[in-house]
């Protein structure tokens, strides 16, 4: 039998995000193909994937303490092919369908794989909660061939969870003790675990809250080669240049150029190898950068704390004390004690690096470009959850695919995002070449 695959404290909090945030994180990956995508293809690739990690589902464990496990499970969601063609004004109203489709915990619906004709090939959009798994880790379950024989059947059974929370007691004395002296000397980490212990039990607080804002979201496409270019000629790297483009939309959009610092949530990923079977393997951490108006000078300040961050980012876990200590307290208590993620940040932003060749060729041909989406459903409730915008970035072949979406109280319509993230991309001296769907406004640099 496969060893079992517990539930880290990412995945838990994840799971809990609707009933302490008011919604849940999906993360969609959206192929756009020049020619249609046969039915039988997609069928063949739903069919794979049922056959992978994704279609698996958490268990509680037979003993108090020890952590869940994942089993393996079916997808009830079946393939949704749509007769109706997209066009161009309707593209991301049907992206954004996708991404509504109830995939709750517990429930036998755990993806969605959906086509719809568009133009002249087709659009396809899996969608994932993502506590199920994160964007790396389902590129990495398209490409792999892992059969459901490598998930564990059923739960590992009483005398393995003893096991665990035998371990984990173990493990949680020697973190603590290493933590200890470390703590002792930290005023600003002994500042934070006081403040979540003090703090009221995760939970929806009493009274009355706004209703959510579902993202406002587009889609475009830029040159890949320029926007390395324009980043070292600020100094910077494909990366500083896309952590001050999310800031700077910040800036514009939400604080109307006030001084107050911006955070921005990096995800840092702790995979070491495709065949990494954990369902969340990041770290999200939060990168403070000044406020004030937009900033389009050099990239040497954001590269250099970038790679500070990042630098210390292992030091850093999802959870105030040691992790093997936190899955061995009571749950109210547990919530407390996990650090602040990407949804108590001001804007997120998710670098997938390049798309794998085997995603980028999916269900029979290579997709023209391939594009991420992080969204909210049913949307941000703003006096729970502090983000307000949310980007992704992804490179197929000379192409890079920037998703923006951004709370329609500060960033509007289509059409005003679209103004806003275009103005910004010709600040740096780079062009949208396509926008996914139709094009929201004229875009032209000296438009009115």
């Amino acid at each position: 039998m496969p060893d079992a695959v517990r539930l880290n404290p990412t995945d838990e909090m994840l799971h809990s995000a609707a009933a302490t945030l008011g919604s849940s994180r999906i993360v969609q990956v959206l192929w756009s193909f020049p020619h249609p995508v046969r039915a039988d293809a997609l069928e063949a690739e739903w069919q794979r994937l049922d056959r992978g990690r994704l279609s698996r589902r958490a268990v509680a464990s037979a003993i108090p303490g020890a952590r869940r496990s994942w089993v393996r499970a079916r997808n009830a969601e079946r393939l949704s092919i749509s007769a109706d063609r997209v066009t161009g004004r309707t593209l991301m109203e049907w992206a954004d369908v996708q991404v509504r489709v109830p995939l709750p915990p517990g429930s036998d619906a755990l993806w969605r794989l959906a086509a719809a004709p568009y133009g002249s090939g087709s659009v396809v959009s899996l969608t994932v909660p993502h506590f199920r798994c994160d964007g790396l880790g389902i590129f990495n379950a398209i490409a792999s061939e892992e059969p459901s024989s490598a998930i564990a059947a059923q739960g590992p059974g009483p005398l393995a969870d003893a096991a665990d929370v035998l371990g984990q007691a173990v493990r949680a004395g020697a973190a603590t003790a290493r933590r200890l002296p470390r703590l002792w000397s930290d005023a600003a980490e002994r500042a934070r675990l006081v403040s979540a212990l003090r703090r009221p039990p995760s939970g929806p607080p009493p009274g009355d809250h706004a209703e959510p804002r579902f993202f406002t979201s587009l889609v475009l496409e830029t040159d890949a080669v320029a926007w390395e270019e324009r980043a070292r000629a600020q100094g910077g790297t494909v990366n500083s240049l896309f952590i001050e483009i999310a800031a700077n939309l910040v800036r514009a959009a939400v604080r109307d150029g006030a001084p107050e610092p911006v955070q921005v949530g990096l995800p840092m990923t702790l995979r070491e190898s495709q065949d990494d079977g954990r369902a969340n393997a990041l770290i999200v951490l939060p990168l403070t950068v000044p406020g004030g108006p937009a900033r389009h000078t050099t990239l040497g300040p954001t590269r250099e704390a970038t790679g500070k961050l990042l630098g210390r980012g292992t030091e850093r876990g999802s959870t105030l004390v040691p992790e093997p200590l936190w899955h061995l307290l009571p749950d109210r208590l547990a919530h407390r004690l996990l650090r602040p993620g990407a949804q108590q940040t001001d804007v997120v932003a998710s670098n997938f690096g390049r798309t794998p060749d085997v995603v980028a060729r999916f269900a029979g041909q290579r997709a023209g470009t391939v594009a991420v989406r992080t969204m909210n459903v049913p949307g941000v409730v703003p006096d729970r959850a502090r983000i307000r915008a949310s980007l992704c970035l992804v490179r197929t072949g000379d192409r890079m695919a920037v998703t923006v979406t951004g709370m329609p109280d500060h960033f509007g319509d289509g059409s005003s995002l679209g103004r806003l993230v275009s103005e910004e991309l010709n600040a740096w001296g780079l062009t949208v070449d396509r926008w996914w769907g139709a094009e929201p406004v004229s875009h032209a640099p000296d438009s009115a």
